[in-house]
């Protein structure tokens, strides 16, 4: 797998929903990640159209392990709905979110 990088940051880009269906494989992306020495991620949510609890459980679990290996990780570019649902799930609080990756990376 090969992500652009800005400033220090990996960014990776997200496309389609963010479900119980794709969760799995979510969680393997950023084990390769975070295992390949990728501890500073920035997540472009641009081209996510719909987050439900277990796709920011699977964030959620990306950042506690970024953040094991001293690194952070931050969203960037929801569309008002997915934005909406990261913010009321509470996720913002742990994880900052940028209104696009440019902001993310700086």
């Amino acid at each position: 797998m090969d992500f652009p990088e800005v400033n220090g940051w990996t960014v990776v880009p997200l496309f389609g929903d963010l479900d119980d269906f794709a969760a799995p494989e979510l969680r393997k992306l950023f084990d390769v990640l975070i295992d390949g020495g990728e501890p500073r991620l920035v997540v472009d949510l641009t081209a996510v159209g719909f987050v439900d609890s277990t796709g920011l459980n699977a964030l959620l679990g990306a950042a506690r392990r970024v953040r094991d290996a001293h690194g952070a990780l931050r969203l960037a570019g929801a569309a008002p709905r997915v934005r909406d649902v990261v913010e009321l799930g509470g996720v913002t609080a742990v994880l900052p979110l940028y209104p696009d990756v440019a902001a993310a990376c700086a």
